[in-house]
């Protein structure tokens, strides 16, 4: 850690899906800690807020909006590393979607293909052109996973699916990376206070969503929801 307690600064690092919820934390706690930071997120009205409260920090942020499954925006902001920064020394891959609470069964084959594009894809082509940039002189990736990857949930077959892959990514990546002095780790949160939890009320009412909050909870061992500062602060942990 340098003196002054900022044991990112000078770095650069690339958060995706960094406009809201566990990404969001990552990107100021790095912040703070001195990191450059590219963002890339979905909507540009939160990537503007999500500057500002970076640039405050004292460090620069480039922000990049698209979708992840468009393999064009990870391109983007891998060349904004390059000819902005020179560098990149950090890559979390955060963004998801928390998919389809349906039974196995009735899971339609474009819903799987889609949680596939979003959860899988992205995260496999991200560490892939991390490999480029960080040959050379080293670099650390974050993959954010989830327990939904290596315990099942029901009526959630989909994502824990793409969460298990993501650990198995990692894994082999950290393996065929370590020569090249690249620490490859998976983040796997429990229930976390985010967002994505309000996806729930596309398949449920309002009691069907408390219910099944309580119930979740109710699962954890300190009876609540884990809150997305915790996982920022791994998250830097794992980059450093």
């Amino acid at each position: 850690m340098n003196v002054n307690g900022k044991r990112h600064e000078g770095k650069c690092v690339f958060i995706t899906g960094a406009g809201q919820g566990i990404g969001r934390a990552a990107a100021i706690r790095l912040a703070e800690e001195g990191a450059n930071i590219i963002a890339n997120d979905l909507s540009e009205e939160v990537l503007t807020d999500l500057k500002a409260d970076v640039s405050a920090r004292g460090v620069s942020c480039e922000t990049v909006c698209g979708s992840v499954a468009e393999f064009a925006t990870l391109d983007q902001a891998f060349e904004i590393a390059s000819t902005r920064f020179g560098q990149l020394d950090g890559l979390v891959n955060n963004a998801g979607f928390g998919g389809y609470m349906k039974r196995f069964d009735q899971v339609e084959p474009e819903e799987f293909e889609t949680i596939i594009d979003i959860n899988l894809r992205p995260v496999w082509y991200g560490m892939k052109l991390a490999y480029n940039a960080m040959e050379g002189r080293g670099g650390s990736i974050v993959n954010v996973s989830s327990m939904a990857g290596i315990r099942p949930n029901r009526n959630h077959s989909p994502y824990g699916m793409t969460k298990a892959a993501v650990i198995s990514l990692t894994q082999h990546a950290a393996m065929d990376y370590a020569p090249a002095n690249i620490r490859v780790n998976a983040l796997c949160p429990g229930p976390v206070e985010t967002p994505i939890f309000d996806q729930m009320r596309d398949y449920l009412d309002e009691e069907g969503v408390q219910r099944a909050r309580n119930l979740v909870r109710s699962r954890t061992v300190m009876n609540r929801f884990g809150l997305p500062a915790e996982q920022a602060a791994a998250i830097a942990f794992l980059l450093s």
